[in-house]
């Protein structure tokens, strides 16, 4: 292979590299597992463009402009970058997105009067549900490792006494971007201010904690199979969900949907 090629194909790899560190903010999932990346292209100069796609023309455009804006400060961050095209295929409002995007016009340039919330409010809500949602999986991994344990007695679980696992260095990660504590002795069941909840209350939180992981697990699901469904051959773009083995807390599955009360697909603009 030519040095040239060789080079273009390293870069493409870096390209999605970097797009793995791009979440869609209500799955809770990198953009390049779920299938979003439709294509990166590299040229010659180091111009970059990559086209991304959503499992249904109408997802919501706060959550689709999140993520290509995500990409696009994730991919001008490469040193060879000279210049980054994110393009959202087959939506509603791609041209908006796209012209805001090119235009580096922000959140709320794009939207207009129509963004009611800023990009960092949008951001904030959705890592407090991946953060509830994350807690609920360290747990119940614990849970399920020790019978004896009590679900009041998780007052007084530290971060150190769960069990090395993915889903622990899932819940490590979410509590950093909320800016919560990550130490040894920092107690695992909190909620978005790092408070402590009382033994009596903990059935009742875990139990909402249950209902929103199961809900973010439900609609990963779906987008998922609605993507295959949409673009026949992107099923060889994604990845195994990590929350389909059961060191992470099981799949979904319909009992839990008909014992829990699950929120409804919520779309904040």
């Amino acid at each position: 292979m030519p040095a040239a090629a060789r080079e273009r194909t390293a870069r493409e790899h870096a390209a999605r590299t970097a797009l793995d560190a791009v979440f869609d903010p209500e799955l809770d999932e990198p953009i390049t597992d779920l299938g979003f990346v439709r294509s990166v292209t590299v040229a010659a100069d180091g111009a970059l463009t990559v086209h991304l796609r959503l499992p249904t023309s109408f997802c919501s455009p706060n959550f689709a402009y999140l993520m290509a804006s995500d990409a696009k400060d994730a991919l001008t961050a490469l040193p060879w970058a000279r210049q980054v095209v994110v393009a959202l295929d087959d939506h509603h409002d791609s041209d908006l997105i796209n012209r805001g995007l090119a235009a580096d016009a922000g959140y709320r340039g794009t939207f207009g009067p129509e963004a009611e919330k800023d990009l960092e409010e949008l951001r904030s809500t959705f890592r407090r549900k991946a953060h509830t949602a994350a807690m609920e999986r360290a747990l119940t991994l614990l849970l399920r490792a020790d019978p004896d344990l009590t679900e009041e007695a998780l007052h007084d679980v530290v971060l150190e006494d769960l069990p090395h696992a993915p889903a622990s260095a899932a819940l490590i990660r979410r509590r950093a971007a909320l800016g919560l504590g990550v130490a040894p002795s920092d107690p695992v069941l909190v909620d978005e201010q790092g408070r402590r909840y009382e033994p009596g209350e903990i059935p009742l939180r875990l139990r909402f904690a249950r209902a929103v992981r199961v809900s973010i697990d439900g609609n990963a699901h779906f987008c998922r199979g609605l993507l295959r469904t949409r673009y026949p051959r992107s099923g060889a773009d994604q990845s195994p969900r990590a929350g389909d083995s059961t060191e992470t807390g099981g799949p979904v599955d319909a009992g839990e949907l008909l014992h829990l009360t699950v929120p409804q697909k919520e779309s904040v603009s």
